[in-house]
């Protein structure tokens, strides 16, 4: 039986859900995503270019640039592959806890190879889509602001460069919306890919500012250990001033990473918990899966 009430759920509600099912087992949640995070870490350890590399020094040849750029996207790609691996067990593990199954780390992997490539090829589709529309999204953009830059009017100016980030903000929230159901629909309902995009798609519709809401906290929630360790380290000045790149050596990139590898893991299972209630919610809402649900346990009691 699910551990989530069958009613429509507010929007307090789903986040406190999320927090509940994030601390009736944190340490199974926290273990499956630590150990996702590892290869990540070694890779970046072993094969990641050191920061200060960026700055200082003159302006490095091209084919050199192109080289650290390109060992930095090989490196960061490996350590999201691994993530994501995370993530799918992760999700794994918390639909078992929800329906009051027993669950582990080794199972809840175990359980996961099935579903990645239905989940991975659904949000690599979906990723790709994002990109062509923000493309075409910009293009417009740029092409309704060219008259604004290029006034010279201060004022004008930032009209045009909102002109130019708004519809941009606009297409990546819808597709944090659209795609919020991916998981649970491989994972709960068993759908392949391309079904799977269409039921996210499908429960967020009709929904949009709701399903936006929830994954902007969830979101800025998740992303909260990245800022804290940043400030800790005194280097959130590296967003305005990026020659104080030079200043990082390699002891302090490898304490940013340490620093990450343990602190990052402690808000994903949130990130993930509230896309399994809100997946909930959204079945309710759209499907009466509560009075669906209701009706099956009634039809299995005693005659």
């Amino acid at each position: 039986m699910s551990t989530i009430p069958l009613r429509p759920l507010g929007f307090g509600e789903i986040v406190d859900g999320a927090v509940q099912l994030y601390r009736r087992d944190f340490g199974l949640y926290y273990l499956i995503v630590l150990i996702a995070a590892v290869p990540g870490y070694v890779i970046r350890l072993l094969f990641e270019p050191n920061l200060s590399e960026f700055a200082g020094g003159g302006m490095p040849d091209f084919e050199g640039l192109f080289a650290e750029i390109g060992a930095v996207f090989a490196v960061n790609l490996a350590a999201a592959a691994f993530a994501w691996i995370g993530a799918v067990a992760l999700a794994v593990a918390m639909a078992d806890r929800i329906e009051d199954r027993q669950t582990s780390v080794g199972s809840a992997y175990r359980d996961s190879v099935g579903h990645l490539p239905s989940a991975t090829g659904a949000t690599l589709v979906a990723t790709v889509a994002f990109f062509v529309a923000g493309i075409v999204v910009l293009f417009m953009s740029a092409l309704a602001t060219f008259p604004l830059t290029r006034s010279g009017n201060t004022l004008l100016g930032l009209i045009g460069f909102a002109v130019l980030l708004l519809p941009l903000m606009a297409v990546g929230l819808a597709w944090l919306a659209a795609t919020f159901g991916i998981l649970p629909a491989v994972i709960i309902e068993g759908r392949p890919a391309m079904a799977a995009l269409q039921r996210s798609f499908s429960l967020c519709n009709g929904g949009w500012l709701r399903v936006m809401g929830i994954m902007i906290v969830a979101m800025i929630i998740n992303m909260a250990p990245s800022f804290a360790i940043t400030a800790l380290f005194g280097l959130e000045n590296l967003f305005t001033s990026p020659e104080q790149l030079e200043t990082i050596d390699s002891n302090q990139q490898w304490l940013l990473n340490t620093a990450n590898l343990l602190i990052a893991p402690l808000t994903t299972p949130f990130m993930v918990g509230s896309i399994m209630i809100l997946f909930h919610d959204r079945r309710v809402r759209k499907e009466a899966y509560d009075l669906e649900t209701a009706a099956g346990t009634m039809g299995h009691g005693p005659q």
